[in-house]
C-alpha cells in the first residue's frame, strides 16, 4: 500500500511543478501539504520515473522541457 502512496505524491510533486513552472520546492511542498524537504528528497525518485524535473542554481523548479533558458 506504501508504493501507491509514494507514487499518487511522486506524481502529485510533477503536477504541481508543472502548475507552477518556476517556483520553489517550499512553495510546491505548501500546496500539497508536504515539507519542503519531501519534495527535494523526491526529485530523484521522479528522475527514475521518468517524470523529469530541472532544479535551476536558485532552487527554483520547472518540468524538464520548461527550464529557465527556454522561457528567457
Amino acid at each position: 500500500m506504501a508504493r501507491k502512496t509514494e507514487e499518487k505524491k511522486l506524481e502529485g510533486i510533477y503536477e504541481k511543478v508543472g502548475e507552477n513552472p518556476g517556483k520553489k520546492a517550499g512553495f510546491i511542498a505548501r500546496l500539497l501539504g508536504l515539507n519542503r524537504s519531501e519534495v527535494t528528497r523526491s526529485l530523484p525518485a521522479l528522475d527514475v520515473k521518468g517524470l523529469l524535473v530541472y532544479e535551476d542554481d536558485e532552487g527554483r523548479l520547472y518540468p524538464f522541457n520548461q527550464g529557465k533558458s527556454q522561457n528567457s
